[in-house]
């Protein structure tokens, strides 16, 4: 009988505490690096929206700055040349990819839009009197929530043509 009671080692019971806490630690960790991960998903998608929202800020101030609108309803833009329509019009939005278009074509490749973001409430407004642009657009996600959003002016640095 001395000889079992002199024994190392570990009970049932010692086992039994030891797995419960081993449990408990590594399920509070499993837990924690989900918050992680979901807190660094809505900061990656915070910081591509406003990165989507600067990048089109600033190439359409440099493309709206710069044009000439001449008075039969067209445009001429450096680098693109005529556009046809009202300078309210050339720039649009097409609804389906949420993509802004410079005429016919895309102003903006499709990777300018990273995990699913798309321009929504998109508007450009001209002053003629004053030759100046108004420009105001959304950045959402595939969830219609609003990420980031920009309202600026753009003075026409070129003289109308007569």
């Amino acid at each position: 009988m001395k000889k079992l009671r002199n024994q190392n080692g570990l009970t049932l019971t010692e086992m039994l505490c030891t797995v419960i806490i081993v449990l408990l630690f590594s399920s509070l960790v499993a837990v924690g690096a989900n918050a992680a991960v979901r807190s660094f998903r809505i900061s990656m998608a915070d910081s591509q929206a406003q990165e989507l929202c600067s990048t089109l800020t600033t190439a359409i101030s440099d493309k709206l700055r710069y044009c000439t609108v001449e008075t039969d309803n067209t445009v001429f833009i450096q680098g693109v040349g005529y556009v046809e329509g009202a300078a309210n019009e050339i720039f649009t939005l097409n609804s389906d990819s949420g993509q802004v278009y410079l005429g016919e074509n895309k102003f903006l490749g499709a990777y300018a839009y990273p995990e699913g973001l798309k321009v929504k409430d998109f508007s450009v407004e001209y002053n003629g009197t004053e030759r100046v642009f108004t420009v105001k657009f959304q950045i959402k996600d595939r969830r219609d929530t609003k990420l980031a959003e920009a309202d600026f002016q753009v003075k026409q640095i070129n003289q109308e043509t007569n």
